[in-house]
């Protein structure tokens, strides 16, 4: 089984500014969050764990699972840009998500961060078979991650919430 969770909230969640490669950490809900998420999985054991190498994800992921923990720079959210600390108004996200098409304004291309995502669960689904997994990662990532274990569907829709804060979805990985 994989398990796919989303960090849990952060100041910047809080207030509505885009996160992206800034580096912010859990706010006191968040924290929460990741012990909630610690005693609904306490009972599994993960054969491996997968983990953003940013903060967020990693406090997060060390509230949850205790062994070796494989830091993994695809699980990076998508990098922002001009956009990072941003309101995410209605403006705002109009304005990103055309940016992120070509990469304008220092943003990731979303074709690519979806590659480097979809790259990350090739590997997973080859190497670790059968496997309980643990993924820790982003709102972006969650998206690209779930496109991905849904057969990469073509009418996808990239802005739509997949996994809410401190959130978990699971897929099957036999």
């Amino acid at each position: 089984m994989i398990y796919l969770l989303r960090h849990g909230e952060t100041d910047w969640n809080l207030f509505k500014r885009a996160n992206g490669i800034t580096d912010t950490y859990l706010n006191q809900t968040g924290i929460a969050q990741a012990k909630a998420q610690a005693e609904a999985l306490k009972d599994i054991h993960f054969d491996i764990c997968f983990c953003s190498p940013l903060s967020r994800a990693r406090q997060f992921c060390e509230d949850i699972y205790n062994g070796h923990v494989e830091y993994d720079d695809r699980l990076t959210e998508i990098d922002c840009g001009e956009f990072e600390g941003m309101e995410e108004t209605a403006e705002m996200m109009k304005a990103f998500f055309q940016a992120i098409r070509t990469g304008d304004r220092g943003t990731e291309r979303l074709d690519v961060f979806i590659k480097r995502n979809c790259d990350l669960c090739d590997m997973i689904s080859t190497e670790y078979k059968g496997k309980n997994v643990l993924i820790v990662t982003h709102a972006a990532n969650a998206r690209a991650i779930d496109y991905y274990f849904n057969r990469k569907p073509k009418d996808y829709d990239f802005k739509k919430t997949v996994i809410e804060k401190g959130g978990l979805i699971t897929y099957g990985n036999s």
